[in-house]
């Protein structure tokens, strides 16, 4: 294996250039009152560290995790029945139902949002549909509320909770459900017993993996109106009349969570086969 060391230098040379490097700007910059990147001639400060106890970041950073805790819970109790009844299910191209529950992913994510969006708003196509048949419909107009937002956030990153659960649950071993069988138990203590502690694994994977984006993007959340969250406020940091030190700094703080997560990831799932 070692003659083929010299493969990975190309990849090295891509981490170093475009992770190592700007995660190290970053940690500069998080010490630093600038407008823009300056290495060598901004001065060095604690001051940002004070945007830690500000009430508006700490109330960003709450409905941050309060909404993805939110949706993490709600693609859970959507992805877990459909991945196994696909694990479960008796037909041999499960490989074309996956293919179409990942098939808006392929698709742009401002479109997707843009077009989840025009649904909760006034005058939407749900509404202009019920009204032609007659029926009169008040109070759809959910655009801009936390509702929208965490819609959004279910619709957008649900096959990310249904990949790893089914990854695991289709590679339980059949002759579980037979010793389970003969030992007397019936569906549900199967279930309870055997299948649910074995799929912990990608439920774990798969909360993490949506709670994740969820609470850090923007991108979901500012299409449907809602510009509270942190992931937004690192955004706006970055714009042109505000402080890149203070945008750094909450970076920095979003990344070691990140970090986090992805170490108890790989504690939990350390042949990485819910990722697969």
């Amino acid at each position: 294996m070692n003659k083929f060391k010299h493969l990975s230098i190309p990849y090295l040379i891509w981490m170093i250039v475009l992770v190592l490097i700007p995660i190290l700007i970053l940690i500069v910059m998080a010490f630093q009152e600038t407008h823009g990147i300056k290495i060598f001639d901004a001065k060095f400060t604690f001051n940002n560290f004070q945007v830690l106890q500000r009430k508006d970041i700490l109330q960003s950073l709450w409905l941050s995790f309060l909404y993805s805790a939110i949706a993490t819970f709600c693609c859970l109790l959507i992805a877990y029945p459909v991945a196994y009844i696909i694990a479960r299910a008796h037909f041999k191209n499960r490989f074309l139902v996956l293919t179409l529950l990942i098939l808006p992913m392929w698709s742009n994510t401002l479109l997707r949002t843009k077009a989840i969006a025009s649904l909760f708003m006034e005058g939407n196509i749900i509404t202009s549909m019920l009204e032609k048949i007659g029926l009169f419909v008040k109070g759809l107009n959910i655009y801009e509320k936390p509702v929208a937002v965490i819609i959004g956030m279910v619709a957008m990153y649900l096959p990310f909770m249904i990949l790893p659960i089914y990854t695991v649950l289709e590679k339980i071993d059949k002759s579980l459900y037979d010793a389970s069988d003969d030992l007397g138990a019936d569906r549900f203590k199967t279930f309870w017993k055997v299948t649910f502690p074995i799929s912990l694994k990608g439920v774990t994977t798969g909360i993490i993996l949506v709670f994740l984006p969820c609470a850090t993007g923007f991108g979901v959340a500012e299409g449907l109106g809602e510009y509270r969250l942190i992931g937004t406020y690192i955004q706006q940091q970055f714009s042109k009349d505000a402080t890149y030190g203070v945008g750094s700094l909450i970076a920095i703080v979003i990344l070691l969570v990140i970090t986090i997560a992805l170490f108890v990831v790989a504690k939990v799932d350390k042949e990485g086969e819910t990722l697969l």
